[in-house]
């Protein structure tokens, strides 16, 4: 095993400076570099984010290994700012696109459940984000931008904090696909086109269409997987039933949601393969939006991001789903970002976090956020500087099932389990499936990074031992 590399030398000293918040959520310093400084057109850009919700990095033609599923997708790479190591703060819905929305780390910004205690009473209530929090699109709105969103509901519900500042939030239906928001969102666009608006636009674009819980529409299993012969059908009632019987196993801290014994390696194929198909159709429904950019000339008076703020398991360790754990398959998502008459498409390789995604747009444009955050503009990556891998961290509470926490400095990982204190580290260079704990072999690397991680767990102020026993479970589901 070869020594750390000299970013991992580092970790100490960056982790500490990655763990205090910025002022105002943007880079230093102020002046973007060309051709992203967009701070002379910045009253008159519009800001386009399309999420699309539990989409893998690696089951995209972005992927080391291509596929044949997001023509449309690839298309926008071509002409996009492309981060291929884009990381999660979360692997979940709720706590992913707050950290998204606020640019903090989920125990900071306190989303990081559905459901909090009543102080009175101890009854479960839906937990909403303190309002003294101020969000991005919040930012936006009072900086003269009207601001919509069309929505799958569910997680990104406005109940729970995401629609505030919004003058339009549609979140009508539960885990809808782009083919629920995506008509009133273009309806929007040409009515706006139509009543000749100049005001900029923030527009925020979101469907499950490849979540468990979305449907796959008009395909056969045979279709989805030829030759398939086992007993799974895909359906949205089987995802629940399989994700909630994977986790009802966790039944002492430290235990690990497993589907063993369950389901084959054949069914995780099959599950696979179904997901593939929708991501496919969901592909199809991200071009036509993007066609529609295009018919209106919006593109180059935008800056259009695509993300995903999650992924998925098929049984790569155990289970599948997501929120339960925070290896690759979860937290590794698509992230780019168009500028206007664009720069091209540019390849960015060093580590990115999803909460730099509204600080780098910030930044092109020359507008000023909220403060108090932990994300940075990318700009200075983009730009091809030489930057040493910031530590990049996750966190998943999910439903009160497990409490993890991740560093990650260059292809450097360590897990803990925050339940039992037990930790995992992994060389994703030399093992990308995350299969081999290199903890006994690698004890010094694994102090360095279990140091850095103890001060980001502080400073978001929370200790080591904070969960240490507790096993609490959220069985509602929804």
């Amino acid at each position: 095993m070869t020594t750390a590399p000299r970013a991992l030398a580092l970790a100490l000293s960056l982790g500490l400076a990655a763990c205090r918040p910025t002022s105002a959520g943007r880079a230093s310093p102020d002046t973007a570099p060309a051709p992203y400084d967009l701070s002379a057109r910045g009253e008159r850009l519009n800001v386009i984010v399309v999420s699309m919700d539990a989409l893998r990095y690696d089951r995209t033609g972005l992927g080391p290994a291509p596929t044949r599923w997001t023509p449309h997708l690839d298309r926008f790479a071509r002409e996009a700012v492309v981060f291929h190591r884009a990381v999660s703060a979360a692997p979940w819905t709720v706590p992913s696109h707050m950290a998204m929305w606020t640019g903090r780390w989920p125990t900071r910004h306190g989303m990081v459940n559905k459901f909090r205690p009543d102080p009175a009473t101890g009854a479960a209530v839906d937990a909403t984000l303190d309002p003294a929090i101020e969000t991005y699109p919040e930012r936006l709105r009072a900086s003269g931008y009207t601001a919509v969103a069309f929505t799958g509901g569910a997680g990104v519900s406005a109940r729970f904090g995401f629609g505030r500042g919004f003058e339009t939030y549609l979140d009508d239906r539960r885990f809808a696909g782009m083919e629920h928001s995506l008509p009133p969102a273009v309806a929007w666009l040409r009515a706006r086109e139509r009543s000749g608006a100049t005001r900029p636009f923030f527009l925020f674009l979101h469907g499950y269409d490849v979540h468990g819980q979305h449907p796959l529409d008009g395909v056969t299993r045979a279709e989805v997987s030829p030759g398939y012969q086992g007993p799974l059908d895909g359906s949205i009632a089987e995802n629940a039933r399989l994700r909630e019987g994977g986790l009802a196993v966790i039944r002492s801290p430290g235990d690990a949601a497993s589907l063993a014994g369950v389901i084959t390696a054949e069914d995780g194929r099959f599950l696979r393969d179904v997901y593939d198909r929708k991501v496919e159709q969901a592909d199809r429904r991200l071009g036509a939006f993007l066609d529609e950019l295009r018919a209106r000339d919006l593109l180059d008076r935008s800056i259009v991001a695509v993300v995903s703020d999650h992924g998925d398991e098929f049984l790569e360790h155990g289970h599948f789903d997501h929120g339960h754990t925070l290896f690759e398959e979860q937290l590794h998502v698509v992230m780019m970002i168009r500028f206007p008459h664009g720069a091209g498409r540019r390849d960015v390789r060093a580590l990115a976090r999803t909460i730099d995604l509204f600080p780098t747009v910030f930044h092109a444009l020359g507008l000023r956020g909220p403060g108090g955050v932990d994300g940075a503009s990318l700009l200075p990556l983009v730009a091809g500087a030489a930057v040493v891998d910031r530590p990049v961290f996750a966190e998943t509470d999910y439903r009160l099932f497990v409490h993890h926490r991740m560093v990650r400095v260059g292809d450097h990982k360590l897990v803990v389990d925050l339940g039992d204190d037990q930790a995992s580290l992994y060389n994703l260079a030399d093992d990308p499936g995350e299969r081999t704990d290199l903890s006994a072999r690698e004890p010094d690397l694994r102090a360095t990074l279990e140091r850095t991680l103890d001060a980001w767990l502080a400073a978001q102020g929370t200790r080591r031992d904070a969960f240490r026993g507790r096993h609490e479970r959220h069985i509602t589901v929804f």
